[in-house]
């Protein structure tokens, strides 16, 4: 689901000496970003090979002295050949966190099993709960630059640095708190919004305490639970399976295929569960088709824009649940 958090915020204007005192809403975007956020992942701020900060000339150098610059898009998540084993992603190339979560609790609201994430959060947690370097990955570009022992969780800062230039810093996005700024974290500069300010990342830090956040790794209604269906749950459409299982979507346009605008479950072992990949197309989806923005948030179904009024408000929650 969307955080929507409307904060006001003071920051120091890059290159001009002078206080800003702004409100920005951070729905999942920066309304300030050059990144035009449409067409490719090479657009929006998924491709870690670059920078979008609004200051003249970009900022996107100082990066590099924070993580590796690999040059290529996909390789921060995904590789060919060597893929991590130890999570069921296609061809996942990061680390990721095999500890234990802090799950949602509050199971008055719930009455069903929930569990820890699944392979379908696990990868977006990989970033996204702090505890793993964005450059992490078991699988450099080039021959002869995979190194097993990096599917094991953490940063593997040895191998890391033999990548050619490599500054030997490797910073996470946050503190896995969620607090607001700490050396050798990306929210280090990256807690103001503005016009002339780097973005805020703080909102997208999860954390690995999850229970303040839409449950994951929990059970759509079915079985003892199914009496929820039609009450207070849409019924997906279940007779979509492939190589890597079966899904459970909702079908909005009946053609029994699971869409990129359209949310699913995944049983990866434990029944259909909702994960981060339920509600969220980390490549991006059209808002309007082919060539349209991106629906704020790497959402699949758009929510709306808060500011505007424009879109369906709620549309995301508003396709599972029945209210």
């Amino acid at each position: 689901m969307k955080r929507t958090l409307l904060k006001t915020s003071k920051i120091v204007a890059i290159g001009l000496g002078s206080m800003v005192t702004f409100s920005a809403l951070a729905d999942g975007w920066n309304p300030f970003s050059k990144a035009p956020n449409r067409d490719s992942i090479e657009n929006t701020r998924h491709n870690l090979t670059l920078s979008y900060n609004i200051a003249a000339g970009g900022l996107g150098s100082i990066m590099d002295n924070v993580r590796n610059q690999y040059t290529e898009v996909c390789v921060y998540c995904h590789t060919p050949h060597a893929a991590n084993t130890q999570v069921n992603a296609p061809l996942w190339n990061r680390t990721v966190n095999t500890g234990t979560y802090t799950i949602y609790d509050k199971p008055r609201t719930l009455n069903r099993p929930i569990g820890q994430p699944g392979p379908n959060s696990l990868t977006c947690l990989s970033c996204h709960d702090g505890t793993i370097s964005i450059d992490s990955i078991i699988n450099m570009p080039g021959s002869g630059r995979y190194n097993q022992a990096s599917e094991q969780p953490g940063d593997h800062t040895a191998f890391l640095n033999t990548w050619p230039g490599s500054s030997g810093s490797h910073f996470r996005m946050g503190p896995n708190d969620g607090a607001s700024n700490s050396e050798g974290f990306c929210t280090l500069c990256h807690n103001t919004d503005g016009p002339n300010a780097v973005s805020d990342f703080r909102v997208f830090m999860v954390g690995t305490d999850l229970r303040n956040d839409h449950p994951i790794g929990i059970q759509y209604p079915e079985g003892p639970y199914g009496a929820d269906v039609g009450v207070d749950f849409f019924e997906p459409y279940k007779g979509f399976t492939n190589a890597s299982g079966s899904m459970w979507f909702h079908d909005t346009d009946g053609d029994q295929y699971p869409d990129k605008n359209e949310p699913r479950m995944y049983n990866t072992g434990e029944n259909f569960e909702v994960e981060c990949a339920s509600c969220h197309d980390p490549h991006g989806v059209p808002i309007a088709g082919p060539g349209s923005e991106f629906i704020p948030s790497f959402l699949r179904v758009s929510n709306g824009n808060v500011n505007t009024g424009e879109g369906n408000s709620s549309g995301l929650c508003l396709t599972c649940h029945i209210k």
